[in-house]
Parts: structure tokens; C-alpha cells; sequence
């Protein structure tokens, strides 16, 4: 069988390993912007706010509910 065109050129790879700084930076990219991380972060930071805005809106709930469950 004829050959039908040149041989390619072989040349030297020049193997670089990423810096380890851009191997942290993308492992945590990855885990920030994963949508299920998003999601969970959300929904603890609404019942954070939900918990502090019943805390600061009802002060002495716990003494009323010590008096009336433990009489």
C-alpha cells in the first residue's frame, strides 16, 4: 500500500503540571458553585433568619413556654 502524504513531525510534549494553587481554586470553584450546596445553603440561611426574626420579635417565649409546659 502506497503511502499518501508525509509522516508527522513527532516533537517533545512539555508535560506542565498546574500549579497546586489553580488545583485548590478549582476543587473549591466546583464545590461553591454545585446547585445542591446552593440549595441547602438557602434553605439554612431562611430558617436562620426566620429563627432570629421569632427570637427578636417574642422575647420571653421561653419563660411563657417553661410556665405553661412545666407547671
Amino acid at each position: 500500500m502506497p503511502m499518501r502524504g508525509e509522516l508527522p513531525t513527532i516533537t517533545t510534549r512539555i508535560h506542565t503540571r498546574a500549579s497546586q494553587f489553580k488545583t485548590v481554586w478549582s476543587r473549591l470553584a466546583a464545590v461553591l458553585f454545585d446547585p445542591e450546596l446552593q440549595t441547602v445553603v438557602a434553605f439554612s440561611m431562611i430558617g436562620l433568619l426566620v429563627m432570629l426574626n421569632v427570637i427578636l420579635r417574642f422575647p420571653d417565649f421561653g419563660q411563657t413556654f417553661t410556665e405553661f409546659a412545666f407547671p
